[in-house]
């Protein structure tokens, strides 16, 4: 069974896509195809049976070459039988909200509401995870009711910013949580996480997931957060 937390994040993937209009459904696997195939560039709900019609269909339908996959002995072992080779690894993380445990909002983090925002957003957000990401991307999705886009600030300047997105089961997620490299080590991270959270609980949402990096992981466990697996990226 596909944990929670990458359940969830498929379908974050797939409102993104839907809402900008790049989300595509194939016979065995889904897709995003957003403008000039950056994020959030991926081919995900990847069926066994279609493995070995993977890179034809890639090749066929102009697909992107990066494949996400719940961790999984079996079809990780087809994949790489098609000449796929893993890229990354990331933490599938849950957490039962504790409605007793509150988090703080900060005055210096702001929800984006405008193209200002959301270009801002993209620029950032493309600093610190090192792809291209377009305001265009991001526009659309301050529009959803399902998801709300936050900027923090430091002195002034717009450094950071973090995602909540609640899911069709009422859960919500963390994403994009990142603070520019020339302020980290300020705990702009940590407070963008706890304002998250605080949005997550007026949320009314049960269970809290995020996908997280070898170097967040340690975080995100001090916080609370258990892992349940872990979300695998292949390409060819």
């Amino acid at each position: 069974m596909i944990p929670a937390a990458i359940q969830h994040q498929f379908e974050f993937w797939s409102h993104i896509g839907q809402v900008g209009g790049y989300f595509h459904q194939y016979e065995g696997f889904s897709s995003l195809s957003p403008k000039d195939a950056t994020w959030p560039s991926k081919i995900f709900n990847l069926k066994t049976h279609h493995i070995e019609r993977l890179k034809g269909d890639i090749e066929r339908y102009k697909l992107t070459k990066s494949v996400a996959v719940a961790e999984n002995e079996h079809i990780e072992a087809l994949l790489k039988a098609q000449g796929l080779i893993q890229t990354s690894s990331v933490e599938a993380m849950s957490m039962i909200v504790n409605q007793g445990v509150k988090y703080t909002d900060y005055a210096e983090i702001e929800k984006v509401t405008d193209v200002f925002g959301a270009t801002t957003f993209a620029k950032i957000a493309s600093d610190v995870f090192r792809y291209s990401i377009y305001e265009s991307t991001i526009s659309p999705l301050t529009q959803s009711e399902k998801v709300q886009l936050f900027l923090g600030k430091h002195k002034a300047n717009y450094v950071s910013c973090g995602i909540v997105f609640q899911d069709s089961n009422g859960d919500s997620g963390l994403h994009m949580i990142g603070a520019l490299q020339e302020y980290r080590g300020l705990g702009l991270g940590k407070k963008m996480t706890e304002h998250l959270l605080s949005t997550e609980l007026r949320n009314g949402s049960k269970n809290i997931h995020l996908v997280a990096s070898k170097l967040g992981a340690p975080i995100y466990h001090k916080l609370g957060f258990q892992n349940h697996g872990y979300l695998k990226s292949y390409s060819i």
